[in-house]
C-alpha cells in the first residue's frame, strides 16, 4: 500500500464513493419480493452485484464481491494490524472446514474457500502434516490442545470450541496492540453478547457449567464469574443477571422471542444489528478507521443477506419470513 492510499482521508473518500453501490434496505426489499429465483438473479445483475459476472449461481457473485472487498481492504488499510483483525475470523472458519474434511477423508476440490491472513495451502499443509510451525501462536496452541484431547477421546465438538477460543484470544491481543477505540468497542460488544448467547445455548442443551466454561470466549467486559453465576437463575431473571454493561435493552426483545420459540437466531440478529448501528455512527469520520471498517463489514452483511434471500427463493420460503430474519444493513 502507498502512503496516500492508506491515509484515513483517502480511505474515507474512497469508501464514500463505493458506498453508493451497496445494496440498500429498499433494494434488498425488492430482492425479497422478487417473484422467483430467476427474477431475483436478474435484479442482482441490474444492481451490478458481481460486477457483470455472467453466472446463474449467486455464490459465485458473492465470492467475486468479497474478493474485491478484501483487495480494497489491503489497499486502503492504514494499519496492517487492522487488516489482520478483519481477516482473522476467516482463517479459523477455513481451518474448521479443512479439519472436518480430513476427518471425513474428503478433499478440498469441491470447496471454494476464501483465504484470510493465511493461505488455504498453508492451512491444509499444516493439518495434513501435523506441523503447525507456520501458524500464529494462538492457532498453534488450539491445534495442540485438539490433538491432546483427541488422543484421549475423538470428540468433534472440541474442534469448534477450541478454535473459537483461539480466535477470540487472537482478536483480543491484536486489538490491544492496535489501540483503536472503535475496533475495541466493536469486538468487546461482539464477544460479550456471543458469550450470553452461548450460555443460553448450553442451558438449553441441559449441559453443565463446565461445558460453558470451555465455550466462554475472551475479549468481552462481562466476567466469566458473572456469566456462570447466571447459569442457574430462572429464565425471567436471566437477562438481568447475565447481560451486564448495558446489553439488557439491546437484547430484551430478542430474548422475549427466544423464550417463546427457543430459537437463538433473533438474539444473534440483535447482536449484529447493534454492531451495525455502532459502525453506522462512524461512517462520516475523516480521520479514523470507522468508514473503512464500516464498509468492509457492510459488504460481509450484504453477502450474508443475499445468501439468505437467494436460498429462501430456492426453497420457496415466504417473503415475510425472510424479512423478519434479515439483519440490519448499514444503509
Amino acid at each position: 500500500m502507498t502512503k496516500a492510499s492508506s491515509s484515513y482521508p483517502f480511505a474515507s473518500a474512497r469508501v464514500k464513493a463505493l458506498e453508493q453501490k451497496l445494496i440498500t434496505k429498499e433494494k434488498m426489499g425488492r430482492l425479497i419480493e422478487a417473484d422467483d429465483y430467476g427474477a431475483a438473479m436478474r435484479l442482482l445483475f441490474e444492481l451490478g452485484y458481481g460486477h457483470g459476472l455472467s453466472q446463474n449461481d449467486f455464490e459465485l457473485l458473492i465470492e467475486k464481491e468479497l474478493l474485491e472487498t478484501d483487495t480494497l481492504l489491503e489497499t486502503l488499510s492504514p494499519n496492517d494490524l487492522f487488516t489482520r483483525i478483519m481477516r482473522a475470523e476467516r482463517d479459523y472458519q477455513n481451518l474448521k472446514v479443512i479439519i472436518k474434511l480430513l476427518m471425513r477423508d474428503e478433499t478440498l476440490e469441491d470447496q471454494s474457500l476464501h483465504p484470510g491472513n493465511i493461505s488455504i495451502e498453508t492451512l491444509s499443509r499444516a493439518i495434513a502434516e501435523n506441523n503447525y510451525i507456520d501458524l500464529p501462536d494462538t492457532m498453534k496452541e488450539a491445534l495442540a490442545y485438539i490433538d491432546k484431547q483427541f488422543a484421549i477421546a475423538s470428540d468433534a465438538s472440541i474442534i469448534g470450541v477450541a478454535l473459537d477460543r483461539a480466535y477470540a484470544k487472537e482478536i483480543e491481543l491484536l486489538t490491544q496492540k492496535l489501540g483503536d477505540p472503535l475496533v475495541s468497542d466493536y469486538f468487546t460488544a461482539y464477544f460479550d453478547m456471543t458469550n450470553i448467547i452461548a450460555l443460553l445455548r448450553v442451558r438449553a442443551a441441559k449441559a453443565d457449567k463446565a461445558t460453558f466454561d470451555r465455550a466462554c470466549l475472551r475479549g468481552g467486559r462481562i466476567s466469566k464469574r458473572t456469566l456462570t453465576d447466571a447459569f442457574d437463575v430462572s429464565d425471567e431473571a436471566f437477562l438481568a443477571a447475565a447481560a451486564k454493561g448495558g446489553y439488557v435493552d439491546i437484547l430484551a426483545d430478542a430474548f422475549d422471542q427466544y423464550l417463546k420459540n427457543g430459537s437463538l437466531y433473533m438474539m444473534e440478529k440483535a447482536r449484529d444489528d447493534y454492531l451495525t448501528a455502532l459502525l453506522r455512527k462512524h461512517r462520516f469520520e475523516l480521520f479514523g478507521i470507522g468508514p473503512l471498517m464500516g464498509y468492509y463489514i457492510a459488504k460481509q452483511r450484504e453477502a450474508a443477506a443475499i445468501r439468505l434471500v437467494m436460498t429462501a427463493k430456492q426453497g420457496g420460503i415466504e417473503p415475510d419470513i425472510v424479512s423478519a430474519r434479515l439483519k440490519e444493513l448499514i444503509l
